[in-house]
């Protein structure tokens, strides 16, 4: 009987994990096959893209799309529908590159003072400080999105990277915040106290000492805040009307109302504009994972 039982057991065991295994393709087949279809269609002409049955790899693969963007032939851009979409799609990554790096770069200064204020300081409301931080978050941006515009529009800022980086660095910076200052607390405090002692002051052993042994929390936090301004839509949308400040989310949503463009290059243009996260995510996911889990497990 016990033999029985224990054949049970590993028969059950073996099925868990063959259905494990299962889930985890099927995930990653759901997960992938979006960003594989527009790899794909960026090697493809329209007609190929298109076509019926669908083509899962390029028949007759090119390279057009992708010289379309990254080398642009001079006096290109009226004559050909491709590289006019093109032009546009590098303005918008442009931007957004622009706009995100700006708001990571915020965040990194802003977040480590207020977090590391809230983690080594000892005063009346700290807790409450910090559950204000994470209740702004709450409000839906349609609530505010009228009086924003209209203060925006007082000061004459609509239009330009600046009103935008401020934008995204309002709803991007309490999430900075709490992260960071649940990495802070899992950092000795005897570190700064010995080069408090060696003649350090407070402002010199946070940037000397305290900061180098925080990268990964702010890796996990910057990336974060990257991302979030990368992918932003309804502000970006609401404070830009022109190519000039445009992001790349906002450039997309413009072509799908318009018939007279390529898809392949929309295609090429939506790989180019994944690229930029996914490589961050990648280069630094060690950092990521030490500084989200490091700010979990105290805040």
């Amino acid at each position: 009987m016990a033999a029985g039982f224990a054949t049970r057991f590993r028969l059950r065991r073996r099925l868990g994990t063959v259905a494990l295994y299962l889930g985890a393709l099927a995930a990653a087949f759901y997960l992938g096959a979006p960003f594989y279809w527009l790899v794909a269609s960026s090697f493809m002409y329209d007609a190929e893209a298109v076509s019926i049955p669908v083509h899962l790899t390029p028949q007759d693969p090119t390279l057009e799309h992708w010289e379309d963007y990254l080398f642009p032939k001079p006096h290109s851009e009226t004559a050909n529908i491709g590289a006019a979409t093109a032009r546009v799609y590098r303005r918008g990554i442009f931007n957004s590159l622009v706009i995100a790096s700006a708001v990571t770069l915020a965040n990194l200064v802003l977040g480590t003072l207020a977090a590391y204020s809230l983690a080594r300081l000892r005063f009346f409301g700290t807790s409450v400080l910090l559950l204000f931080y994470l209740g702004s978050r709450s409000v839906p941006a349609v609530a505010i999105m009228i009086p924003m515009f209209i203060l925006v529009q007082q000061f004459g800022l609509i239009d330009t990277h600046f009103v935008v980086i401020l934008a995204h660095t309002t709803f991007t910076l309490p999430f900075t915040v709490w992260i960071l200052r649940g990495y802070f607390q899992t950092i000795p405090r005897d570190l700064e106290e010995a080069a408090r002692v060696d003649g350090c002051g407070r402002i010199q052993a946070l940037l000397r000492v305290f900061l180098p042994v925080a990268v990964p929390g702010l890796v996990a936090a910057g990336i974060f805040s990257f991302m979030l301004s990368w992918i932003e839509f309804l502000f970006a949308l609401l404070f830009t009307a022109t190519e000039k400040s445009k992001t790349v989310t906002v450039m997309a949503s413009a072509f799908t109302s318009d018939v007279d463009v390529s898809w392949t290059v929309i295609a090429t243009g939506g790989v180019l504009a994944i690229l930029p996260p996914l490589l961050l995510a990648l280069i630094f996911q060690r950092y990521i994972i030490a500084g989200l889990v490091g700010g979990a497990l105290k805040g």
